[in-house]
């Protein structure tokens, strides 16, 4: 495996952890409330983010590994 991959792994698996507990524990402490629709919609677009940063570095990282 590439160096490339080992790094993009690592940022995301550590930071995907971190970014889960931390979103685990904000709806836990009730900071954001899920039966409303606007913190709903908040979460809703950290996760996608989170997947979409995910995809862009994984294109990004590939690129970068084949030229």
């Amino acid at each position: 495996m590439h160096n490339g991959w080992i790094t993009y792994l690592y940022q995301f698996i550590i930071g995907g952890i971190f970014f889960a507990a931390g979103t685990i524990f904000v709806v836990k402490v009730k900071s954001a409330n899920l039966k409303l629709s606007a913190d709903r919609k908040w979460v809703t677009a950290l996760v996608i983010g989170y997947f979409g940063l995910a995809i862009v570095f994984g294109v990004w990282t590939l690129l970068a590994i084949h030229t």
